[in-house]
């Protein structure tokens, strides 16, 4: 189920995260294995070259981790694969979550589905 964030990425943070650009939809999740934030936008993917600590203080933001909490989204851990995927319009700044296999079917397609 896709779940509109009601935050938006801070100006600049893909750039500075290490998102090349190119895409509007972009998931951003972290990566067990290398212990990683990556990012996926169905036509590129990072994981080990991009800025780890931007997206840790992130999504521990108090707005962004209650938000997280709230509606047991899954984003990855050292421990644990991400069950969930954050998707950024590189164009609004507007975020969404959704289950791993529906992000990776909207940044491959980059369309938006379902209830936002």
């Amino acid at each position: 189920m896709l779940r509109k964030a009601p935050f938006t990425l801070p100006p600049g943070f893909l750039t500075a995260f290490g998102y090349p650009g190119g895409r509007r939809f972009v998931a951003l999740f972290w990566e067990p294995s290398g212990d990683e934030a990556c990012y996926d936008d169905g036509a590129s993917y990072a994981c080990g070259l991009c800025d780890n600590g931007l997206f840790l203080r992130f999504i521990h933001r108090a707005d962004v981790h209650r938000w997280l909490d709230e509606h047991g989204l899954h984003l990855g851990s050292s421990d644990e694969p991400a069950r969930d995927w954050l998707i950024a319009d590189a164009l609004t700044r507007d975020l969404y979550a959704a289950p791993c296999k529906e992000a990776g079917t909207i940044v491959r397609q980059q369309r938006l589905q379902g209830g936002a």
